[in-house]
């Protein structure tokens, strides 16, 4: 069997707490994304700044 194949289908064995804080990082990530996305593009901010 080729070496590089097996290597490419690995999975990693991790614990529950480490995909748990892993997953939770990506979300606290993500969220922070949408927060900073939903600011711009919020008509409420578009009218703040033409008051200003």
């Amino acid at each position: 069997m080729d070496k590089g194949k097996c290597k490419k289908s690995y999975q990693e064995v991790i614990s529950i707490e480490e995909y748990l804080s892993k997953r939770q990082k990506i979300r606290d990530s993500e969220n922070k994304k949408k927060t900073a996305k939903g600011r711009q593009k919020s008509p409420a901010w578009l009218l703040a700044e033409l008051y200003v």
